[in-house]
């Protein structure tokens, strides 16, 4: 009686660990899945500039930051709405030859743990860092490395300034984790 117990158990033990392990190879699948779906979402809600609907004129443009007149990010490329799930739109980004802005529509809280631990400590620092790396090495020119700056106004993001970002893979990864913290600070304030 006791050896049957011991052997059901055995059995019903490999069942779950079995089981966990086909559960997790899905959920890497799912995620897998999901990645390519938004990247998918990226490039076709990719809208070049001169496509945009022509609405209010611009309000005129404010004099940036002291650090910021020094960086010229060359000539406008494009323009594209970064839109949450349901179709509400969360940003603008406007793709320059040398780099990009992102400006936000919702209010984003600079320090949400989103944009802070995920966007701005893993996304840009990890090619600020890897940037940095290269022009040690002597394989980039300092003034062709990543750089970014994260514009304040009372606590809340105003824009994000982004410099040399120089790879199409790197503009699709800035927008795709742009998207999904964008979406990430909607859900924690209730509105996705």
């Amino acid at each position: 009686m006791e050896g049957e117990r011991v052997r059901r158990l055995a059995e019903a033990k490999s069942y779950l660990q079995k089981r966990i392990e086909e559960l997790e190879g899905e959920v890497e699948l799912l995620k897998l899945l999901l990645s390519l779906v938004d990247a998918a979402l990226s490039r076709e809600s990719f809208t070049r500039a001169a496509e945009l609907p022509r609405e209010a004129p611009p309000a005129p443009p404010q004099a940036p930051p002291e650090e910021a007149k020094e960086v010229d990010l060359g000539s406008r490329v494009s323009e594209h709405a970064v839109t949450s799930r349901d179709g509400k739109e969360l940003a603008r980004v406007v793709v320059y030859e040398r780099g990009l802005v992102i400006k936000p529509l919702i209010d984003l809280p600079a320090d949400s743990p989103p944009l802070r631990s995920f966007f701005v400590a893993k996304i840009l620092e990890g090619y600020k860092r890897k940037d940095g790396e290269m022009v040690e090495a002597g394989e980039l020119a300092e003034e062709e490395a990543f750089d970014y700056e994260v514009v304040e106004e009372g606590g809340l993001v105003k824009e994000i300034r982004v410099v040399n970002y120089r790879e199409r893979r790197r503009l699709d990864e800035i927008r795709s984790a742009l998207r999904w913290t964008l979406q990430r600070v909607l859900e924690r304030m209730g509105g996705g």
